[in-house]
């Protein structure tokens, strides 16, 4: 099926004025005196072929229009009345608009019958897609038909061949069958690793039923450490044979030839051989030997030995069994040394990895306490005006320089919970304008300090929506705009887009005139510890290299994609974040950053209990909050905690998790039990995710990693005192 051809706008449209004038001419020119019925549907009938609706009504208008005009102007009052020019320009009038709408149904019917071709025509082409599909299957299963009747007959024809050679090979295939027993016996023993004696014994023991007689009794022995007798290491025997001696001599023994000359040997009668050590004495049980050497990692180490109480002839087929079940055992031990040093190494390598994530988490703590007096001062002081501008902004400089080595051991943290895929996502549906809007507000004082601009524009509609952890998504883009800020110039404009994308995606841009990329690092700069050599230049070799690599990371998580384009050095970069938009219309949620900060102020008092030993934190918290017009106590560790509570009734108290007698955790569940109301923030050190789950199932309501700033602290007491406003869990 075909569609129709319709012609260009341009070319209808000048058709469709064409006629009009041609009707005017005719109606207003030609027969402008006659009343005659010269129909106006007519020309509209073209409107059909254009399938331009505008072009019916401009014509039908067009046509009322002339028909106005020759009804009351054209046609001389002795041919027409008053009322009959009423009538005849009613019925002109009546006639346009039937005829109008008639053909407006006839082209919404066409394109309904067109739409449905268009459909069927799709259909069509599925279905003969599919046709040709099954006929390539088809094809394919007739070919394998083929292979396999072929390999059918080649099957036959070797059962043949093996039929006729059944009896030669009966009492192989019954060897086979033993060698097969003990082969599944020592691959159910690797399989199912255990002790190293209990193993070998269970070999052993299969081994010497497949060995056979004269065979009673099957071990191995491996050299001491002085190499001066051999031991025990595992046995088999037969229930009628007295138990075999635990040490072996290996001097001038039987042992000792086999181990020096690495080959297999036998002695008939032990009895006939009194230049052969053995510990069974000239009158022991055991007459007849057969030893083959135990080779491990290329040394003969020890052997494995047949032996029985008659003297007996050994057969070359039970000096090769023999053999392979040295070389099977030597492959068990080898495994199990290899397996015993692995569990001993995998010990150690957890046993570092704990000790590095401690490591970490305390190396964290221990760097972030004391940034946090130095930022929640710096921060408050920045925002007095009573103060210098210039002291404000040396003030401003400390607060930006804190902040970004709290950034710095965020990414390491982060770093480590990529490489150990601990790194959790919270979904939750965030409007795209809300995080262009915040991330825009975070680097606003980085802007000013470089005097930048930055242009934010988004062409997605207004309730565009994505699904994903927001404070995570705002990293990245955060990260993208520090980076443009960073390695463009002063007075420079940064830009910041979002625009729809292929597939449902939303692609959020930052563009910056700054220093480039070179070709060959657009690909390294997203590794970890990467940095563009211009860039080491530039910034004084600042930073980690990390911040691309964790957003790369946070944005596949994410099912989307990140890339740079740059033209050259000099010449700015733009990178692009790609990222599914939510199908479902959900109510998008504010975006809280990583330090859970809405920057929401709170005008309702409270009584607040800040539990803190470090002195300076803890006086600067106290001044903060009191300065928000907040009621507030200190406690400096858990016991003081519990005591503050009984003596008085808080709505909130503002904790730290290290504290000399105990922990944060600690202090929320006491003072809970006395105040079960009691709302909580847990101000700590350690970032990881398994503290942010701790503090919450202890029953705080928020985790607030240090540094902690004044606008970060204010803003989570407003939150929680919104809680309790509203008496929300």
């Amino acid at each position: 099926m075909t569609r129709s051809v319709r012609p260009s706008i341009p070319l209808g449209t000048i058709i469709v004025g064409a006629l009009v004038v041609v009707w005017a001419l005719l109606r207003l020119w030609l027969v402008r005196e006659s009343v005659m019925p010269l129909t106006f549907v007519v020309p509209m009938l073209v409107c059909v072929w254009t399938r331009q609706r505008w072009h019916l009504w401009l014509m039908a208008v067009a046509f009322a229009v002339m028909g106005f005009i020759k009804s009351y102007w054209l046609i001389p009052e002795a041919t027409l009345s008053l009322n009959a020019r009423h009538l005849y320009f009613g019925g002109t009038l009546f006639n346009i608009s039937a005829g109008a709408i008639v053909i407006q149904l006839v082209m919404s019917l066409r394109d309904r019958l067109e739409a449905r071709n268009a459909t069927i025509e799709k259909q069509n082409t599925e279905l003969l897609a599919q046709t040709e599909e099954l006929s390539q299957q088809n094809e394919e299963i007739r070919t394998q038909a083929e292979e396999l009747a072929q390999q059918t007959e080649e099957i036959e024809s070797q059962a043949e061949e093996l039929q006729r050679q059944n009896e030669d090979l009966h009492e192989t295939n019954a060897r086979l069958a033993g060698r097969e027993e003990l082969l599944q016996a020592i691959l159910q023993a690797t399989r199912a690793p255990g002790e190293r004696r209990k193993l070998l014994d269970d070999v052993c023991k299969r081994a010497l039923t497949v060995l056979g007689a004269p065979a009673e009794a099957l071990l191995i022995l491996e050299q001491d450490d002085a190499k001066q007798a051999l031991g025990v290491r595992a046995v088999a025997r037969h229930e009628t044979l007295p138990p075999m001696p635990q040490v072996w001599p290996l001097a001038k023994s039987l042992a000792q030839v086999i181990l020096k000359e690495d080959r297999t040997a036998y002695v008939d009668d032990l009895n006939a051989r009194p230049d052969l050590a053995a510990p069974f004495g000239p009158d022991g049980a055991v007459r007849s030997i057969l030893a083959t050497p135990l080779c491990i990692d290329g040394e003969a180490t020890g052997i494995v030995v047949a032996v029985s109480r008659d003297v007996s002839h050994w057969s070359n087929d039970q000096f090769r069994l023999l053999e392979w079940v040295a070389a099977q055992c030597c492959l068990i031990i080898e495994g199990l040394n290899w397996q015993n040093a692995l569990e001993k190494r995998t010990a150690e390598v957890e046993a570092a990895n704990k000790a590095k994530d401690h490591f970490l988490a305390m190396l964290s703590h221990e760097l972030r306490t004391p940034l946090t007096p130095v930022l929640a001062a710096a921060s408050s002081m920045e925002q007095d005006q009573s103060l210098p501008v210039s002291v404000r902004n040396n003030l401003g400089v400390i607060r930006r320089n804190v902040a970004v080595q709290s950034r710095l051991i965020d990414d390491l943290l982060d770093l480590t919970r990529l490489s150990r895929g601990k790194l959790e996502l919270h979904q939750q549906h965030i409007a795209v304008q809300t995080l262009l809007e915040e991330t825009a507000a975070v680097v606003a004082t980085d802007l000013a300090a470089r005097q930048q601009r930055l242009d934010v524009k988004s062409e997605l509609p207004a309730n565009a929506v994505l699904e994903g952890d927001g404070p995570r998504i705002q990293q990245v883009v955060w990260n993208l705009l520090k980076n443009a800020i960073k390695f463009s110039p002063q007075h420079a404009t940064i830009r910041l887009r979002a625009e729809p994308a292929q597939d449902g995606h939303a692609r959020i841009s930052v563009s910056d005139s700054g220093i480039g990329i070179d070709g060959t690092d657009q690909e390294r700069i997203f590794k970890p510890f990467e940095q563009t050599i211009d860039a080491r230049r530039r910034t004084g070799n600042q930073g980690l290299g990390l911040g691309l690599c964790i957003a790369k990371a946070i944005v596949e998580m994410h099912g989307g994609t990140i890339g740079v384009k740059s033209d050259g050095l000099g010449r700015g970069a733009t990178f692009t974040v790609e990222l599914p938009l939510s199908v479902e219309a959900e109510t998008p949620e504010r975006i809280v950053d990583r330090k859970g900060n809405e920057h929401k102020a709170s005008a309702n008092p409270l009584k607040v209990l800040v539990v803190e030993d470090h002195v300076d934190t803890a006086d600067l918290f106290v001044q903060i909050l009191g300065g928000q017009g907040f009621s507030v106590s200190h406690a400096a560790d858990v016991a003081s905690s519990v005591e503050h509570a009984r003596n008085s009734k808080f709505d909130m108290v503002v904790s730290d998790v290290g504290l000399p007698d105990g922990t944060g955790l600690d202090v929320i569940r006491k003072l809970k039990e006395i105040h079960p109301e009691l709302r909580g923030i847990c101000l700590s050190g350690f970032g990881m995710e398994a503290d942010l789950r701790a503090s919450t199932d202890a029953g705080f309501d928020e985790h607030l990693v240090k540094p902690v700033d004044a606008a970060e602290l204010i803003a989570a007491v407003s939150r929680v005192a919104a809680k309790l406003a509203m008496n929300i869990k």
